[in-house]
């Protein structure tokens, strides 16, 4: 038997092949049969034995791997076969993203950043970024010769009310796909120049924000949270409104928003959006809801022997430490960003007992944040962390308040309840104290053991918010 096609472990871009060869026989061959993954495509019975029988045929393969097996008997009843394996991928499509800044932003600078990607399975040949119809994407960004993806970062200037920015991409087909949003920028008014010359002002601090809530997670395996969504909701609310955030400086990822709460996009978040925003003077504020998760440390660095990770919607319960965030990349966060003061809100646990926010894989005990794991990740100056329980204690959360507990009194004490010596501003060591009292209170009240963590270095009293205004 000899097959002239397929040729074995074959690789195509096309659902049709060419089956294409001839069975030989001296002793004549009586059937020829062809399989194509278990399933007959052509059969040939012969009344009268012949020498030679051609195979030829089209083939229609399913995506991934496909076994073909043709299968000769001669007349004498001995059975030859050959089996060949094709392999069947589609060129991925032409995609452009533009995933900041967001359609209809409005935003307080005139600096920023047009954060995007393109991909194609046949090649990129062209990109484009523009702003106001000028081309504003720089040449080392551009495309090389045979890339299929790109992520672009490009620093723009935005004028004076509103602003349209452009993302295309031209694939390999001349295919082009692209991405418009409108932005505004508004700048701030300018108050006129006293009579008397004055020292220049320093400018004043921006405060930036990273909210993140994940309630439903795609594995089966994760138990969905009922008020994570909800606790960063509320979050996002207080910051916004009473707490004073301008919009565009706070990013919130929860299932219910465009850009989800997957490994990718919380990284980004952190590590990129944070990173590029935030100067040496502002304050940043992060703020998790949702699922810790304990793992064996391989490293043997963790007294408990267990690495600690939050716990993304893409989540893959039984391979955390590819698939989820590990508390140690709070450090490496820490060390991207200039700000000098930023504070992380965690309402989850480690412990891996239930009723929590927290679940264990079935190689894993009971563990959770003790002092010493939070002492390593503040260590740098000015970095504090506040977490929702300590070691061996779970994060409640409870219907009749509708909300986590921690959550629930983080944000009445930054809608004012926290300002303990009522001088209309919320501070961090205030809002902390509040917190803890109210939420260990209440954990006992239920029948429950909670009480909030806190650990870093911050020089004098860190303003959080103002309040009665």
């Amino acid at each position: 038997m000899q097959l002239a096609s397929p040729a074995d472990q074959l690789r195509v871009e096309y659902d049709t092949i060419a089956l294409a060869g001839v069975v030989t026989s001296g002793k004549g061959v009586t059937r020829v049969l062809v399989t194509l993954n278990g399933t007959e495509v052509s059969r040939a019975e012969e009344a009268v034995p012949r020498a030679r029988v051609a195979l030829n045929a089209s083939l229609t393969l399913r995506e991934g791997r496909n076994t073909l097996v043709v299968t000769a008997a001669e007349a004498d009843g001995t059975v030859a076969q050959e089996v060949r394996s094709v392999s069947y991928a589609r060129r991925a499509p032409l995609t452009v993203e533009l995933r900041y800044p967001d359609d209809g932003a409005r935003l307080a600078e005139a600096a920023t950043v047009v954060v995007g990607a393109a991909a194609s399975g046949k090649g990129l040949t062209k990109v484009s970024v523009t702003l106001n119809g000028a081309e504003v994407l720089p040449a080392e960004q551009a495309p090389r010769a045979g890339q299929t993806s790109i992520s672009l970062t490009v620093p723009v200037t935005l004028r004076g009310g509103a602003n349209v920015i452009v993302v295309s991409a031209t694939d390999g087909e001349g295919q082009v796909r692209q991405v418009v949003r409108s932005v505004a920028y508004q700048p701030p008014v300018v108050a006129a120049a006293p009579a008397v010359p004055a020292a220049p002002a320093k400018p004043e601090p921006q405060r930036w924000a990273v909210v993140i809530g994940v309630g439903r997670y795609e594995s089966p395996d994760v138990p969905p949270l009922t008020y994570a969504v909800a606790d960063a909701e509320a979050m996002y609310r207080v910051l916004t409104g009473p707490g004073g955030f301008a919009k565009d400086r706070v990013l919130l990822l929860t299932d219910k928003t465009e850009k989800k709460p997957t490994l990718r996009n919380v990284k980004w978040a952190l590590g990129t959006f944070l990173a590029r925003s935030a100067g040496k003077d502002d304050v940043v504020l992060i703020y998790f809801a949702g699922h810790g998760a304990p793992e064996v440390d391989q490293r043997g660095l963790e007294r408990d022997g267990l690495a600690k990770y939050l716990v993304p919607a893409d989540a893959d319960p039984d391979d955390l430490f590819s698939s989820a965030l590990p508390m140690d990349d709070i450090q490496t966060i820490f060390s991207r960003i200039e700000a000098e003061r930023v504070v992380t809100f965690i309402d989850a646990c480690y412990s891996g007992a239930a009723g929590g926010r927290t679940f264990a894989s079935k190689k894993t005990r009971a563990t959770n944040l003790d002092d010493l794991f939070l002492e390593r990740l503040t260590r740098a100056k000015g970095r504090a962390i506040v977490t929702a329980s300590r070691p061996s204690e779970v994060s409640i959360e409870l219907p009749e308040l509708g909300h986590g507990l921690f959550t629930y009194y983080l944000a009445r004490g930054l809608e004012g309840a926290g300002d303990l010596n009522r001088d209309g501003i919320v501070t961090l060591q205030e809002l902390y104290e509040y917190v803890e009292q109210q939420v260990s209170r209440k954990a006992r009240a239920v029948g429950g053991k909670q009480n909030p963590a806190m650990k870093g270095e911050l020089e004098g009293s860190l303003p959080l918010v103002k309040v009665g205004r």
